[in-house]
């Protein structure tokens, strides 16, 4: 990693801290029956509550507009949480906590606020099932930074192997690279698909060989999608039949035991249709298999509780 890179990272670190340190403030406001003593907003549009005692009919917004009580729970050292959801959308610059129509707390910030995935496990009414929590989600839309830095470095013609929606190869085709792409064919990537990429995906039934002759291209990409299929095995040879170089990103399960001291589990890994399961390691005997050399990245980085972690593992190969 080059000195600004690094330098560029650490700015953002504090910058993200210092946005955490705004987010949230103690206080000490006198209630009926107890004490409101701390105050925070989370970037999902959660605000959170602290109260030692009874919790009155507080009134709570954020940015003006009114957070209704969603819920609140008694904490292990016997104090009350109660969380307020507010809408979030775009920037938050305030959240005031009232009684009666005397404000208790004001909190001054300047916070983004997402709608977070899978925002209904907020309070959902209903008791779900594994298959409404392992879920499919539909092609990505855009094409993920990082991997197309990656996939512009590879020359052309170049295979996008799973290539969904096109969303990589419409990005790739206006860097002028000759970029094709493969996609199995199902109701959700033919009502996706672009007319500007429809003429150059080939969809077709899953099932291998791929209808290409060997060397066909110069390489091929392959991202987030050896976890998906049956035998990963036959699907690396057949992809290094087709071209000499590749680029392969799959989940990185180390994230896993990296963050097993906060109780973190990435999202991504809820995925119902991954059936491998990959580390740097097993990744790099399987790919070994097939090629000459294999060179490691990763992408995806994210902090949490000041561990830093990955959601891919990138390896860049040549037969």
């Amino acid at each position: 990693m080059s000195v600004w890179k690094a330098a560029a990272r650490a700015v953002k670190d504090v910058l993200r801290a210092r946005l955490l340190e705004l987010s949230r403030a103690n206080v000490a406001a006198r209630l009926p029956a107890g004490e409101l003593q701390r105050v925070e907003l989370e970037r999902s549009g959660r605000v959170r509550l602290v109260v030692r005692g009874e919790l009155p009919a507080l009134e709570v917004a954020v940015d003006g507009a009114a957070a209704p009580l969603a819920q609140s729970f008694e904490m292990p050292d016997g104090r009350i949480c109660a969380e307020y959801a507010a809408n979030p959308q775009g920037l938050a610059r305030s959240v005031t906590v009232s009684l009666e129509g005397r404000v208790l707390a004001r909190l001054s910030l300047a916070l983004p606020l997402r709608r977070p995935d899978w925002a209904e496990l907020f309070d959902e009414q209903r008791v779900l099932t594994r298959d409404e929590i392992y879920g499919v989600g539909p092609p990505h839309a855009v094409a993920n930074e990082e991997v197309l830095r990656f996939a512009s470095e590879l020359p052309g013609p170049l295979l996008d192997f799973g290539c969904g929606q096109g969303a990589l190869l419409r990005e790739l085709r206006a860097k002028g690279i000759d970029a094709r792409g493969i996609e199995i064919r199902r109701p959700a990537i033919v009502d996706a698909l672009t007319e500007e990429v429809k003429p150059f995906v080939h969809l077709y039934e899953g099932a291998l060989p791929l209808p290409f002759e060997s060397d066909r291209f110069a390489a091929v990409v392959c991202t987030e999608v050896l976890e998906h299929v049956p035998d990963p095995v036959a699907t690396v040879r057949e992809l290094a039949r087709l071209a000499p170089r590749a680029l392969f990103t799959v989940p990185d399960m180390s994230a896993v035991p990296a963050l097993f001291p906060h109780a973190v589990v990435p999202w991504h890994l809820l995925e119902a249709s991954h059936l491998s399961f990959f580390t740097q390691r097993s990744l790099g005997a399987l790919l070994g298999g097939a090629y000459r050399e294999v060179r490691f990245s990763r992408l995806g980085r994210f902090v949490v509780n000041g561990t830093e972690v990955f959601t891919s593992l990138v390896a860049r190969c040549t037969r």
